[in-house]
């Protein structure tokens, strides 16, 4: 007869079994290795573009844990106007592994991602630079322009105020050179791009309203793509850089203010808006035939409305700024500066690039 097997040697074959299962067991189930990555970490806030976030805990074959007994969960702790999570942003008692994407909504700044994996959190930082794009094709990228109705009419609030301030008590920073009538536009446009916290306010002379908040956006001279070189100079669509340099600088002629940085909206004065501009040519006098003026107030004042210009220099003096109505300048002993459509001189009312782009 054939001796039975001893017990004991069933019980060893039993065990050295059971051992290769808790051996085969732990390989799958216990993480050696871990995947933590957003990528990459900065990129143009353009929503055509994303970054991609992976957390995976791998087992000793490379692949992730099959089942992981936590909640993983991703979401956005700051700047969660900027992204959006694309994907299955969490998960529940499944494998240990989540991917997800980011998106950018146009926004440049900076945006946080928390991850919660149960045993812990951890965050990521993803960096949006304003994106280089002129979809309206009018010569400024989209990052430059004041995109939102409420930054439009805050810096129409400050770009007013600021003006017709210079009538009262110019601001020292507003150099002698540039006191023109283009200086005055682009001093104004600067100032209302500025932070006006008490420290900027303890410098100005004058300010006859206490002033509005604050464009949300950017502010001057950190102008999106621009920097201090917000006005454009040179015709033609916005070019990335570094060609856009060369076509933008830190100032800029009445002519160029007028061919370049602004839009037409015709000779009606209805349809121009406090902080609209008035632009003559003169060609007859060679050493200055452009003049600009800054309308103040709104439509419904009707010629009551006032416009705020300085003079330009002459043979006479500097110049100065002068507040004047509508109606005076119909008025006008010189017919030249008459805001009519029967003025051949009077080019019309116009409107900052920044404040239409984006429009229908």
């Amino acid at each position: 007869m054939r001796p039975a097997r001893a017990p004991s040697d069933l019980r060893v074959g039993l065990a050295a079994l059971g051992g290769l299962v808790l051996l085969f067991a732990a390989s799958v189930l216990v993480p050696v290795s871990r995947v933590a990555s957003l990528t990459p970490g900065s990129l143009p806030a353009d929503p055509g573009r994303s970054a991609r976030l992976v957390w995976r805990l791998d087992n000793v074959y490379g692949a992730a844990v099959p089942f992981w007994p936590f909640d993983v969960q991703a979401r956005v702790v700051e700047g969660a106007g900027r992204v959006r999570l694309v994907g299955e942003g969490s998960r529940t008692q499944g494998p240990a592994s989540l991917e997800l994407g980011l998106r950018p909504a146009g926004q440049a700044g900076a945006a946080v991602v928390e991850l919660d994996t149960g045993l812990g959190r951890e965050r990521f930082s993803l960096v949006l630079a304003p994106p280089q794009v002129d979809a309206d094709q009018d010569g400024f990228p989209d990052a430059a322009e004041l995109r939102d109705e409420g930054d439009r009419r805050a810096f129409r609030a400050w770009f007013t105020t600021i003006a017709e301030a210079q009538f009262y008590a110019p601001d020292p920073r507003w150099e002698p050179v540039h006191r023109d009538c283009a200086g005055l536009l682009r001093f104004a446009y600067k100032e209302a791009l500025r932070a006006h916290d008490d420290g900027w306010r303890s410098r100005v002379p004058y300010l006859h309203t206490p002033g509005p908040a604050d464009p949300r956006a950017f502010r001057y001279p950190e102008i999106p793509l621009l920097g201090e070189r917000l006005f454009r100079v040179q015709p033609g669509p916005y070019r990335q850089e570094p060609g856009a340099a060369a076509d933008f600088g830190p100032t800029a002629s009445a002519t160029l203010l007028w061919e370049q940085n602004c839009v037409p909206l015709g000779a009606d004065a209805a349809r121009a808006l406090a902080g609209d501009l008035l632009f003559f040519r003169d060609p007859e006098h060679h050493t200055a035939p452009m003049h600009s003026m800054i309308l103040l107030d709104p439509p419904a004042l009707g010629r009551q409305r006032r416009v705020v210009y300085h003079t330009g220099p002459d043979a006479s003096g500097p110049g100065e700024v002068r507040l004047v109505r509508l109606q005076d300048l119909d008025g006008h002993a010189d017919d030249r500066w008459h805001p009519s459509p029967s003025n051949p001189r009077f080019l019309g009312f116009y409107r900052w690039k920044i404040l239409e782009g984006g429009r229908p």
